[in-house]
Formats: C-alpha cells, sequence, structure tokens
C-alpha cells in the first residue's frame, strides 16, 4: 500500500509567494485543500483578487 497522495506524488510541487502578504484583497481564503483551492479559483476567475493562506503544504494533508 502506498501512502503519498496520487495526487501530489505525480504534479510539480506548488512553489507559492512567501514573502509579506498584499496590503489588501478581496477575498481571504484560509486552507489551501481542494475546496480552498476551487473557491479561490472560482472567485480569481470571476475577477476577484484572492489571497489563499496555507500553513502546510497546498493540497496536502486530508486532501491529499
Amino acid at each position: 500500500m502506498k501512502l503519498e497522495s496520487f495526487w501530489t506524488d505525480t504534479t510539480a510541487a506548488f512553489e507559492g509567494q512567501t514573502d509579506a502578504l498584499p496590503a489588501k484583497a478581496d477575498v481571504v481564503v484560509v486552507g489551501g485543500g481542494f475546496t480552498g483551492l476551487s473557491a479561490a479559483r472560482t472567485l480569481a476567475m470571476r475577477g476577484a483578487h484572492v489571497v489563499v493562506l496555507e500553513a502546510s503544504a497546498v493540497a496536502a494533508e486530508a486532501s491529499g
């Protein structure tokens, strides 16, 4: 049995921005799991300035 996620095992690691947060955002999504990323993407595609905050790896943990 393989314990690594198929998602994280078959795609390149996400490299997000680690410097200072923007001064303003229309929406801040806390959590970079599938639900948070889906919400962030949907809002961004509709023109919102979205910031996603994730303490660990994107699409890892329970989502992975």
